[in-house]
């Protein structure tokens, strides 16, 4: 058996404020959203990028953690000036926790923002990934 990664499940305060940051930062929109038991759970993708991978929000009532977690989503842009244009946009928000800097092999050229629920996305640029997965290479 090979599992295959298709959704991240985040906990939001709102679906429609949380949708609307993934829509401006990376440009997922909702492709579906039913009532659940009692609670609204909405999906987002863009199945022009990808069509196998969805994030899912359960909008509930939760608290933020006193420290902000490490817990994060990772998207990947195709050059440094875009992880530089998404800081640019964040830090006038007064969401970017994480200037653009390069981590190196690996990880890349990066940036991090929080989301409307303290939420880490982080964006990036050069990261292995791919690489990874189709060498198998072993990173330590």
């Amino acid at each position: 058996m090979k599992p295959k990664l298709t959704h991240i499940g985040l906990c939001v305060g709102n679906i429609e404020t949380s949708a609307a940051f993934y829509k401006q930062y990376a440009d997922l929109e909702i492709i579906s959203q039913r009532q659940e038991h009692e609670m609204r759970v909405a999906w987002l993708g863009n199945p022009a990028v990808n069509s196998t991978f969805i994030i899912v929000l359960l909008e509930m009532n939760h608290q933020q953690s006193e420290s902000p977690s490490f817990h994060h989503l990772g998207l990947q842009v195709d050059t440094k000036d875009q992880v530089d244009a998404v800081a640019q946009t964040a830090r006038q928000d007064g969401i970017l926790i994480e200037e653009p800097a390069d981590h190196g092999p690996v990880a890349g050229y990066l940036c991090v923002i929080r989301d409307p629920d303290g939420n880490g996305v982080e964006f990036s640029y050069g990261q292995e990934v791919f690489e990874a997965l189709n060498s198998k290479t072993q990173f330590s």
